[in-house]
């Protein structure tokens, strides 16, 4: 369970009942309660003063300030790169970051008339939603469906990530890149447009959309939304080349 938190009593009882040792040696003192030390695990985060999260000190000056709010679960990080499922929110964790990447469109085909190459456009980078959440105490699920990349060809868009919950602040939307267009006759194609981004409470970037094609080379494929790596597929550069494809979603479950 986790310590009470600022503003209520904290004794070194509390702390030894939260991350050990269970039983003797009865004669523990703050200097055995570093993190990464034999009690508590790296990465450990208290919220002293009431603030933010701060880690407990591995070294140095350490107070029982620095304990207040915290656990002894120990921080792991989830990464789904496609699929569905369901996330339950671990026993013990404080905060939740959830990103959520879309899937960016692929780029599309090139066309080759009376020999001038006219390049397909790029496919839209993806959308971009990430929530901080305090999880202290809750219990209950998250909903993740994880985007696709579209395909190389025209028009083939990505598909968007989704988490869904009435967790506050978990429901969101990291949205598809859309599809580069076909090049025509003497006409390059035209780039797809980027994804949005909804319900983050921290970020919500939206995509770039991808380029117009050219005579004799494809347009590029929009760049992911700022903090993900998710861009759109290139366009191909002239007859029976598809370009590309855009990149694939992805979402992130970061406990601590």
């Amino acid at each position: 369970m986790t310590l009470p938190v600022y503003g209520n009593s904290l004794s070194m009882s509390q702390i030894k009942g939260e991350f050990g040792p269970v039983g003797s040696p009865l004669n523990v003192a703050l200097g055995d309660y570093y993190a990464g030390g034999a009690y508590v695990p790296p990465g450990t985060v208290g919220y002293p003063n009431g603030g933010g999260p701060v880690a407990i000190p591995t070294s140095g000056t350490i107070s029982i300030n620095n304990f207040f709010g915290a656990t002894a679960f120990t921080p792991f990080t989830n990464t789904y790169t496609s699929g569905s499922g369901t996330e339950d929110v671990p026993s013990g964790a404080v905060q939740l970051v959830l990103s959520v990447i879309g899937g960016s469109g692929g780029g599309g085909y090139g066309n080759t008339y009376s020999d001038y190459n006219s390049g397909g456009g790029g496919g839209g980078g993806s959308g971009y939603a990430q929530s901080i959440i305090n999880v202290t105490g809750i219990s209950g699920s998250i909903s993740w469906s994880v985007g696709a990349g579209g395909s190389a060809g025209a028009p083939n868009y990505g598909t968007s990530s989704t988490t869904t919950s009435s967790i506050s602040s978990a429901t969101m939307t990291g949205g598809y890149g859309s599809g580069g267009q076909a090049a025509g006759n003497y006409t390059p194609g035209a780039g797809g447009a980027g994804g949005t981004a909804s319900g983050g409470n921290n970020i919500n970037n939206s995509g770039s959309a991808g380029d117009y094609g050219g005579e004799n080379y494809g347009g590029l494929g929009g760049s992911p939304a700022t903090g993900s790596s998710s861009a759109g597929g290139g366009g191909g550069t002239g007859g029976g080349d598809g370009g590309s494809a855009g990149g694939d979603g992805y979402i992130i479950f970061a406990w601590t």
